[in-house]
């Protein structure tokens, strides 16, 4: 074979070899299998789902024209019709002056339990110009109903006296966000979302407030207001041209709050999310302030830079709940068992615009740190008027000294009373939780639940799919599963049962699907290892090579360990005491629940050598692990297995040799100082272990092609004539050649004879001078150049060319 073919070969076989030198990674995979299908208790409506709430384990479903109670198996109980109704009518009374309306859908906007009065249901629609319906409960009547004691909320229509109040006026078509806050009474506190819309636009005079608190009254027949400070409503340029929209609402500890998604400011077209604060105790609107929050990926290995951070602007869903007994979440949001925790879905917004892409984020912060931000950007007076509601964006401060304890008793006096209205020009941001599961997906809701001491998120998106995630850093979703073709709607309902038997409910178009808290079952985790990672939460198990629950396996069911697997190992020899790492691919490597999550000890012997493991903590459970053997006194190789020993599983795998390298001959063994002679080691085991260095005195000779028998290298240049060692390093253990390799003068061409020929060739050409023989056998090679008068002759590894 031609040598300069023999060393491209050989060249190949070792980027190959060194390509196979790796684990596969599709084995780490603990992807879940997406095509399996579980199920599930389902309710089908006539229409749209739009709102779910549960009391007393009765769920209360809000759709459009229709209000259903169902019992917790998704039976229908009863139903209510709502629509749909004439346009120009409210509580079934033609508005005085307007003109005949067609029928229209009534949407459920809001649908709110009270139980203070009576148990109560509240449904606001988007007919009946935003009025709402009170459903009484009867505590006698089993099991409950909405459709027996219905009150339509709107006193002077129901007297024939014209236009609802203002105060009844409760809900827009646009969205609303309502909540209610029981104390001695009931406290509705109301954000109506302003969607920008085409065309001329009228304003009504039942146009409901922006944001508003009002109670209800003692008659229980509507609601009332305490005075023309207990509501807020964008300035009258910017309504109908202002894109407003209240995502989430919720109460913890003093306050009450609602997430928005608006402009950053009057002179940007980009969005942002803003978090509203008010005070629970508060009969007017005295105490508010709203602050930007955004949610921020970035390069987790790399320090944090603005340049590179992936901004998630736009918030789709949010859940608030106690962070409960799980302590690792208390430990990384630094919190305390009963400290509230808000769990916000974001996406990327497209450019300039409040939709948002198919790329999200979940950000985790507890209501204690977005509490201190308040408190800190105030006491800093990093706060402006806020311009939608005041038509001023001029700075604006406030001592806090006062303005965080929002007691009802504070300021009670005429004169004392503190009151700010304030905008928060500082973002606070937060590193997202989990971004790389949800890339391309679009989040559509979130809900947190305990199960088994530890928090589970739930998502939904905008594909119809179900996702359960263990609220951690390090985890994977455990469930992912297509409940539906259309999105999953941000109003999820959490139906609570004993141990572990709760559910989520989900509503997906027409559809409510019935989700067990602790997943659909077991046969998407695919691997031992994400079986047992889930169990803690899922009550999956190990059986017979699949993951099951306990009462689905006929033989050895296990939530505690892993029996290891060896698929390959690399190198396949090393040198006897040389420092070879060995490296095995497999599965399941130190996976053993019984010691606390942590892995069990996990010990290798290779062909009898103990095999030292870096460090215990540092096994990669799922596909790759690497030692290096130990050895003492005269070690003599036994066999050729590799063991893995973890906890008290075992696995083997036969194919690793110790070995004893040896360089038999080099050739040549003399060559030109100017270096660049192809050497060839040739010996036996020269390919063992994982790393090889030819030194020729103290410089290094390039590798070429490896072997098992021979090994090529290119020779460095030496200044001076001289025999040199040759040594080969194969993993720390050094091989010397028989003979060292001299360094003769560079070759010198004075002439050729002739100077002249045929173009036909056929002559013999000699060439004189000095030191022709310093390397490999010499060649000249005769090339024409552009002019065929001038001929080059070379000797063939130095390239000593004479024109």
């Amino acid at each position: 074979m031609n040598p300069r073919l023999l060393h491209a070969v050989m060249l190949l076989w070792v980027l190959c070899s060194s390509a196979q030198g790796q684990c596969d990674k599709s084995l780490e995979t603990n992807k879940l299998n997406l095509s399996v299908n579980y199920e599930l208790p389902t309710f089908t409506a006539d229409f749209p789902i739009q709102n779910m709430v549960t009391l007393d384990g009765i769920i209360y479903v809000g759709a459009v024209n229709r209000i259903y109670a169902l019992a917790p198996n998704l039976t229908k109980l009863s139903e209510y019709h709502t629509g749909p109704l004439l346009s120009n009518e409210t509580c079934g009374q033609t508005l005085t002056g307007a003109s005949s309306g067609s029928k229209v859908d009534n949407h459920n906007i809001a649908l709110v339990v009270e139980n203070i009065y009576d148990k109560g249901l509240y449904s606001c629609g988007s007919a009946d110009n935003g009025v709402c319906r009170r459903h009484v409960l009867d505590e006698d009547t089993s099991p409950k109903t909405v459709d027996e004691h219905v009150y339509c909320f709107a006193d002077k229509v129901r007297k024939g006296k014209g236009q609802p109040i203002d105060s009844d006026v409760v809900v827009s078509a646009s969205g609303s966000q309502v909540l209610n806050v029981e104390s001695n009474f009931i406290t509705f506190f109301v954000g109506n979302s302003e969607i920008p819309r085409t065309g001329n636009v009228s304003d009504s005079a039942t146009h409901p407030h922006t944001i508003s608190l009002r109670k209800m009254k003692t008659s229980q027949n509507g609601f009332t207001f305490y005075s023309d400070l207990s509501y807020m409503d964008l300035i009258p340029p910017l309504r109908g041209n202002y894109y407003l929209r209240y995502v989430y609402s919720f109460h913890s500890g003093p306050f009450t709050y609602f997430l928005t998604v608006q402009r950053v400011s009057m002179d940007s077209d980009a969005y942002h999310t803003r978090i509203v604060r008010m005070c629970s105790s508060d009969h007017v609107i005295r105490r508010y302030v709203e602050m930007p929050l955004e949610c921020i990926s970035t390069d987790k290995r790399r320090r944090r830079s603005p340049e590179i951070d992936t901004v998630f602007n736009i918030l789709q869903a949010a859940h608030v709940t106690k962070v409960g007994n799980d302590v690792e979440l208390q430990k990384q949001l630094k919190v305390e068992k009963g400290d509230d925790v808000l769990f916000a879905a974001f996406a990327q917004g497209k450019p300039n615009s409040p939709e948002p892409t198919a790329n999200s984020a979940v950000c985790i912060m507890s209501l204690k740190h977005i509490n201190n931000m308040f408190k800190f950007y105030m006491h800093k007076c990093h706060t402006v008027d806020p311009f939608h509601f005041t038509g001023s964006n001029k700075k604006s401060c406030y001592n806090v000294s006062s303005a965080d304890d929002c007691d009802p008793h504070e300021g009670i006096n005429e004169g004392k009373e503190s009151k700010y209205r304030l905008q928060v020009t500082q973002f606070v941001q937060r590193l997202e939780y989990w971004q790389k599961e949800l890339t391309n997906t679009l989040v559509t809701s979130i809900t947190v639940a305990t199960v088994h001491g530890r928090a589970v998120a739930y998502l939904g998106t905008s594909d119809g799919r179900h996702i359960q995630v263990l609220v951690s850093h390090f985890a994977s979703p455990h469930v992912s599963v297509r409940l539906d073709s259309q999105p999953v709607s941000a109003s999820v309902a959490l139906l609570e049962a004993d141990g572990s038997g709760g559910s989520l409910l989900m509503a997906t178009g027409n559809k409510i699907t019935k989700v067990p808290l602790i997943g659909p079952g077991c046969d998407q985790l695919t691997t031992c290892t994400s079986c047992l990672l889930s169990s803690r939460v899922t009550e999956c198990g190990w059986c017979d090579g699949r993951c099951t629950r306990a009462n689905q396996c006929p033989s050895v069911w296990t939530q505690d360990y892993c029996t290891p697997v060896i698929t390959k190992i690399f190198p396949t020899s090393g040198p006897i005491r040389g420092s070879t790492t060995v490296t095995m691919c497999g599965r399941n490597f130190g996976f053993d629940k019984t010691e606390n999550f942590k892995g069990s000890v996990v010990t290798v012997e290779v062909a009898g050598a103990p095999c030292k493991l870096p460090r215990q903590d540092s096994i990669n459970r799922w596909t790759e692990m690497q030692c290096s053997p130990v050895f003492s006194g005269n070690f003599t190789p036994s066999g050729h297995t590799v063991k893995v020993t973890s906890g008290n599983m075992v696995a083997t795998i036969e194919g690793f040799t110790f070995v004893d390298p040896v360089i038999s001959e080099i050739f040549p063994t003399f060559g030109p100082k100017s270096g660049n002679t192809m050497l060839t080691i040739r010996g036996a085991f020269l390919d063992s272990g994982n790393k090889r260095e030819v030194m020729i005195g103290k410089a290094a000779c390039k590798v070429q092609s490896l072997s098992s028998t021979m090994l090529t290298c290119k020779t460095p240049p030496h200044a001076v004539l001289s025999k040199q060692p040759v040594k080969l390093t194969v993993d720390s253990v050094e091989l010397h050649a028989p003979v060292r390799f001299t360094y003769n003068q560079d070759p010198i061409i004075n002439s050729i004879q002739p100077s002249r020929s045929f173009v036909s060739g056929g002559c013999t050409v000699s060439a004189h001078g000095f030191f022709l023989q310093s390397g490999l056998q010499p060649q000249m090679i005769l090339s024409t150049g552009q002019d065929a008068e001038v001929f080059h002759v070379c000797t063939t590894e130095e390239s000593r060319c004479l024109g």
